[in-house]
């Protein structure tokens, strides 16, 4: 059962970093046209310039935002399972917490289904790659980038 869990945390974690509910969207300005990128706090993604409906995805972004939104969802996790604990296993809240869970898993099920219809093909350099380093890329080209919050954007 605790392996089971230990898996659904990263899963869990996986979705809510493709969904983009809480993440940064960087617009890039210059004499160039610029990808647009996102990341949730890392940079893990970017969208192609050939097509509105591909992206382009960081191994390295999308490893430090699944492990940074792991840590918070642990921690969330211990937090509600001592409150349960707290109210005497109150059976409402723990039946609460259950519904939250699935719900949270089949999200993450499906965003991962969407992204993965949605992902260019290709691995090098400019398409899926390792890491992605956006300040790089702006000083080459000459453009100045500005992130912004955003939530739920996809």
């Amino acid at each position: 059962m605790k392996l089971t869990k230990h898996l659904m945390i990263p899963l869990i974690a996986t979705g809510i970093v493709l969904s983009l509910i809480f993440g940064v969207e960087y617009n890039c300005q210059g004499e160039e046209m610029f990808p647009e990128y996102y990341g949730s706090p890392f940079v893990f993604k970017q969208k192609s310039l050939g097509s509105s409906m591909e992206y382009f995805y960081s191994v390295s972004g999308l490893i430090l935002n699944i492990t940074i939104w792991s840590i918070l969802i642990t921690l969330i996790n211990k937090l509600f399972l001592k409150l349960i604990k707290k109210t005497g296993e109150n059976k409402t809240l723990k039946i609460l917490y259950k519904g939250i869970v699935i719900l949270l898993i089949g999200f993450a099920i499906l965003n991962i289904v969407i992204d993965s219809a949605m992902t260019g093909s290709g691995f090098q350099k400019g398409l899926n790659y390792w890491y992605m380093d956006l300040d790089k890329e702006a000083k080459d080209w000459g453009m100045k980038c500005d992130g912004k919050w955003i939530m739920l954007k996809k």
